[in-house]
Parts: C-alpha cells; sequence; structure tokens
C-alpha cells in the first residue's frame, strides 16, 4: 500500500469511526480522542487528518450528502412522475438512518446542534431542499391539488420524517418493523404516497 492510500484509509477509518460515535452517543459525548481510540488510529495520526471535531463533523455531512445526491442521480433517469419520487426519498432516507452512520450521525447532530451552529443541519438542508424541487415538480405537474401550498406540503413531509425520526431516536416511540415501514404505514394514513394521484383519479 502506497503512502497515499495509507493515508485515505486512515482518513476513511476516521470518519466511519467518527458517524458510528455521533449516530449512537451524539455530539457531546463523541471526543477526538474517542474516535481516535475507535478508528485505532493514534492521536496524532487522528490530528494530522482533522484539526477539530467540528471539521470531522463537516465531513461525516459532506459523506451523507453524497449518499443523498447519488439517490437523486439514479432517480433522474427513471421515468417517475414527482410525488413517487419524493415518496422514495423520503423512505429512502429512513432506509439510510437504519443503515448508514453518516446520515444518521448527520441527522442526530441537526436536532442536537442545529439551533447552536447552522454548520450541523448542512446535510438536513439539502435533504430538505430536494423534498422542495420533488414538490414543486408535483404543484407544476398537477400531481398536487392547486390549493395545497408548497410550503404546507414541504412541511408534512418534513415534520413527519424529522418527528419519526426523533420519536424512535428519544424512545417515545418502538416502530412496527423498521422506518421505512413503519413511514409507509404513516404516509398511507395520510394519502401522500406513490399511489395517492391515482386514488385520486
Amino acid at each position: 500500500m502506497t503512502k497515499q492510500a495509507r493515508s485515505e484509509h486512515t482518513r476513511r477509518l476516521l470518519l466511519e469511526a467518527a458517524a458510528e460515535l455521533l449516530h449512537q452517543d451524539g455530539y457531546a459525548a463523541t471526543s477526538m480522542v474517542g474516535i481516535a481510540q475507535a478508528a485505532g488510529v493514534t492521536k496524532g495520526g487522528l490530528y494530522f487528518h482533522f484539526s477539530s471535531k467540528d471539521e470531522i463533523c463537516d465531513e461525516v455531512q459532506v459523506a451523507a450528502t453524497a449518499v443523498l445526491a447519488e439517490h437523486v442521480h439514479r432517480q433522474r433517469v427513471l421515468p417517475r412522475q414527482a410525488l413517487p419520487r419524493l415518496a422514495d426519498l423520503s423512505h429512502a432516507l429512513m432506509h439510510w438512518l437504519d443503515t448508514d452512520p453518516t446520515v444518521g450521525a448527520s441527522f442526530r447532530m441537526a436536532r442536537e446542534m442545529g439551533s447552536a451552529d447552522e454548520r450541523f443541519v448542512a446535510f438536513s438542508r439539502a435533504w430538505l431542499a430536494q423534498v422542495h424541487r420533488y414538490v414543486a415538480d408535483a404543484l407544476e405537474a398537477g400531481e398536487l391539488g392547486t390549493d395545497i401550498p408548497i410550503e404546507t406540503a414541504e412541511l408534512l413531509v418534513a415534520v413527519t420524517c424529522v418527528g419519526l425520526e426523533s420519536a424512535v431516536s428519544s424512545r417515545i416511540v418502538k416502530p412496527e418493523g423498521d422506518l421505512a415501514a413503519t413511514l409507509s404505514k404513516l404516509w398511507r394514513l395520510i394519502e401522500l404516497s406513490p399511489q395517492a394521484p391515482s386514488r385520486r383519479a
């Protein structure tokens, strides 16, 4: 392994360890020493790659945003209406929260630290911006009623997804199955699912 490859491998280990700890324990309980130990890297090795915990948090959100961008890119090549894309995006988010620590960490950081510093809501805002685009596309295509304000539809999606993640993470409620399956039940209840346009027809 070349020196550059070793460096990239070490950086990846540190980011993976940071995402896991941030997702499981939260921002306040995650330390630089803990990240180094979890990654099996010396403290000096950690500071060679990252100067602060906040810098690592930024990189975790960059990784999460890349996951989002890849999903959106794959959706672009599919001949689908906007509402199914919106539903798929929401289900994808729930799946990532169950399986991808970078997304889970990003959402938890936004919940715990977003009011203190806007840097912690970078991923959440990128996701919400995509929600906004899909809602706008759905309204323009006539998939939603013209009496539905775009802000209201966008807020409905955001509150449902963020609220579900918060309620489950806080152990207020216990989901029936995984988060994506639980979200599907909520969507059926509020009639915001891929089948919604056909039911209105």
